[in-house]
């Protein structure tokens, strides 16, 4: 930056030197006149020394205040002064004089012609005049100098203006955000880069459009921007925008008015950035959210969640389903509480409390009912393999506990029925390989071998039938009409000959009642039934079978019903019934296989009936086939 220089390079006053300068004046440190020149003695009659420099001179530069120290640091800036007494302006510079004083070098400044005529002028004083206009004339010209020093300031600050501006213009150019500059009535004026390859709009397709208008929002969206222009007040909104090419993009809209010194708008900016993919990022975690949470609620297994502080933070309806508590006991409960409230509810005995698993533990609840749940614990963590919290699952495991047990039961119940006729036909048949008999004992061996066999062939029967039933589901059934009378007649015969050897009651001769069946399956189910009517009663009581009829479901349906007189089932007995492998006599003494009534079950099922049963334990059973009875 240029500055004012004078001409001379003045050196250091000596007092031959200040002969040149006669208008000087010394100041001490108090700024009190030690020393006037000639030439201002001239000007003031008054006497000058031991007065302050401020009652003798308006200070016009610089413009601080003077103290010793501000003068010695503008030592290379212009002073001018004016006269009070005549308004006569001094200008020069200022220089140390000797130790503790300061010399103002100073000549006449004229800063207007006009300015003459005020100065008090006698005769003998006229050369001293001209020389004071000379003086004023060079002092007006340094005052000038100063004038454009102070311009060239202005322009420089200008210029630098002006770069910053440009600078700002490239930022914006370059930034990958939407920028629009609109004026004070919100038409659009300008663009940047951004915006066009965005939007697919060129610059002259918008400019002098209004701000709200481009926004593509709703006629509520253009209208509230409109609101806030004339408002004077800045907008945020997340808006759904149209390309040119018809697609869609989401932005974060912020528009800020810009306002002058007189706090009047004169630019609005809007800045839009791109959101798109965060919000389909947020739409994609929404949906999730919604999936999950669904899952959630609508899973069989009990969730319990805790967050990284170990306090419960959420539970699901299956969970509280299991152990029958309230969600008022799990609000906000620390990890170690939920474990005790969850021992509460087991059994009191620990060793059956709970049984450990490598990755799990059983626990036994008997409240609100008795359940069997395997309970796993795993950590959450995010995608940085920061832990999150703590997952609780619980599974009820009941029926797989009561599955496994009676598998257990079956498997030793099929090893003790299967052995025991192995071991007659292999022993019998061994005897009579190795050893001569009599015709007689002969036929009686076998007799045993036959029935020991037939014994081991339907359990095996059995078996196959269930299984082949679970995997068809009926697709194996040849479902037709036939008389009720033919299937109860066929299955007395197939009793009789099974060796049963037990006479039944009944007494029906209704030959028109028709049912829809497969009759080899049907009567398998009725034979399972007089079966288990023989074996678990007294051979001296009476076994009877009847037919009779009951309106449901808006049909008439016909029953089957073999009652007998035996030792009859308790409502444990009943519970358990229809149950695979399950037998209401466990000592043994009474063969089978505890898969009839379930196969009779099924059979009845895929006939589109069911099964009844009422018993009283220790005076007999009525077991009835329900089926729907075919219209005449």
């Amino acid at each position: 930056m240029r500055q004012f220089r004078p001409a001379l390079q003045l050196p250091s006053p000596t007092p031959d030197f200040l002969a040149f300068f006669p208008f000087h004046v010394i100041v001490d440190e108090h700024l009190i006149i030690q020393e006037t020149g000639h030439g201002l003695q001239s000007l003031d009659f008054a006497q000058c020394h031991g007065r302050n420099i401020a009652d003798l001179f308006d200070i016009l530069a610089p413009i601080e205040f003077f103290c010793l120290q501000v003068l010695l640091s503008e030592r290379e800036q212009t002073c001018l002064l004016r006269h009070k007494a005549t308004g006569v302006l001094l200008g020069g510079k200022v220089t140390k004089h000797h130790q503790r004083y300061v010399a103002f070098l100073l000549i006449p400044w004229v800063a207007d012609t006009a300015d003459i005529k005020h100065i008090p002028l006698q005769p003998k004083s006229i050369k001293r005049a001209q020389r004071q206009l000379f003086y004023s004339s060079l002092l007006n010209t340094r005052k000038l100098n100063v004038q454009k020093k102070q311009l060239f300031q202005a322009h420089a600050l200008l210029s630098m203006r002006e770069s910053e501006s440009r600078t700002l213009t490239h930022i914006v150019s370059m930034t990958d955000n939407s920028v629009i500059i609109a004026n004070a009535l919100g038409y659009i004026e300008w663009v940047n880069e951004a915006f066009v390859r965005r939007s697919g709009y060129l610059p002259e397709e918008v400019i002098g459009r209004y701000l709200g208008d481009l926004m593509d929002g709703d006629e509520d969206t253009a209208e509230q921007i409109k609101r806030q222009l004339q408002l004077k007040q800045s907008y945020h909104a997340e808006l759904l925008r149209t390309a040119k090419d018809g697609t869609s993009y989401w932005v974060d809209l912020d528009i800020e008015p810009l306002f002058d010194a007189n706090g009047q708008v004169f630019n609005y900016i809007a800045v839009a950035r791109d959101i798109t993919e965060r919000k389909t990022a947020q739409e994609t975690s929404s949906r999730l959210h919604g999936i999950m949470q669904s899952t959630f609620e609508l899973s069989p297994d009990g969730f319990v969640t805790f967050n990284k502080k170990g306090v419960l933070s959420s539970f699901n309806p299956a969970f509280l389903n299991m152990t029958g508590l309230q969600p008022e006991q799990l609000y906000a409960i620390p990890q170690d509480e939920f474990v005790r409230l969850l021992k509460s509810l087991c059994q009191d005995d620990e060793t059956s409390a709970a049984q450990r698993l490598p990755d799990a533990v059983v626990l036994r609840m008997t409240k609100p009912k008795l359940t069997v749940i395997k309970h796993s614990v795993r950590e959450a963590q995010d995608s940085d393999d920061r832990f999150v919290g703590t997952i609780h699952y619980f599974r009820d495991i009941t029926q797989e506990s009561e599955l496994h047990r009676m598998k257990g039961e079956f498997l030793s119940m099929a090893a003790h029925e299967l052995r025991t006729p192995m071991s007659s036909i292999h022993g019998f048949t061994e005897l009579l390989l190795k050893r001569e008999f009599n015709a007689d004992q002969q036929k009686d061996m076998l007799a045993t071998v036959h029935r020991q066999s037939v014994r081991l062939t339907k359990l095996i029967n059995d078996l196959l039938d269930l299984a082949k039933i679970e995997a068809r589901k009926g697709m194996s059934f040849d479902i037709r009409p036939y008389r009720l009378t033919d299937i109860v007649d066929t299955a007395l015969k197939e009793f009789l000959v099974s060796g049963e050897g037990r006479a039944i009651s009944f007494n029906f001769n209704n030959h028109a009642l028709k049912v829809s069946a497969d009759f080899d399956k049907l009567i398998q189910a009725l034979v399972n039934v007089l079966s288990n009517a023989h074996k678990y009663s007294d051979p001296g009581t009476e076994i009877r079978l009847y037919i009779h009829e009951q309106q449901k479901y808006q049909h008439t349906y016909v029953g089957i019903a073999v009652e007998d007189h035996g030792i009859g089932m308790s409502k444990e007995h009943m519970d358990h019934l229809f149950e695979r492998f399950y037998r209401a006599d466990t000592s043994g003494s009474i063969p089978g296989t505890g898969l009839g009534l379930c196969l009779v079950k099924e059979i009845m099922e895929i006939h589109g009936g069911w099964v009844d049963v009422s018993s009283v334990y220790g005076e007999g059973s009525v077991v009835t086939l329900w089926l729907k009875k075919l219209k005449d």
